[in-house]
């Protein structure tokens, strides 16, 4: 699926077998369909570095989710390294992360105007969390927010 237009295809999707609704977004790039990455992040990169990286240039974004916890420190820095290194040796090419809680993004919904410098990965951009629709806001807070490695 596109990774910029995921959100406006889903709209004309049907039902999908892996859960999905009728309208709802699809997943952006090859990153896994909300809900559906139960495990870890590491298991999310694991499945899509088998795709095929060379056939799909420039649509086997990665988005990942992790609690702000993780990286914290500097042992979960290194981890954050260890898990970059390790999927771009199983062949992958590109994945990003958006490190800032539920409770962050729903409270910056309420009262934009004390969030404006938050930044968060959309699909292949950055930009400013309160400047995004409501539905692109919803399909970031949807995204499972991995608080484990």
């Amino acid at each position: 699926m596109g990774i910029s237009n995921y959100i406006p295809m889903g709209r004309v999707l049907g039902a999908t077998p892996d859960g999905r609704r009728a309208g709802e977004p699809s997943s952006e790039g090859v990153s896994p369909y909300v809900g559906t990455d139960m495990s870890t992040p590491l298991a999310a990169m694991r499945s899509s570095a088998k795709l095929n990286q060379e056939i799909h240039s420039g649509g086997t974004l990665l988005n990942l989710r992790l609690g702000h916890d993780l990286i914290a420190t500097k042992r979960g820095q290194a981890n954050l390294g260890a898990m970059i290194q390790t999927l771009f040796a199983l062949g992958a090419f590109h994945v990003q992360f958006n490190c800032v809680s539920s409770e962050v993004l729903r409270a910056a919904q309420k009262t934009p105007e004390n969030y404006k410098d938050l930044l968060v990965r959309v699909a292949g951009y950055s930009t400013q969390f309160v400047n995004l629709s409501r539905s692109m806001q919803d399909a970031i807070i949807a995204r499972t927010e991995h608080t484990e490695l």
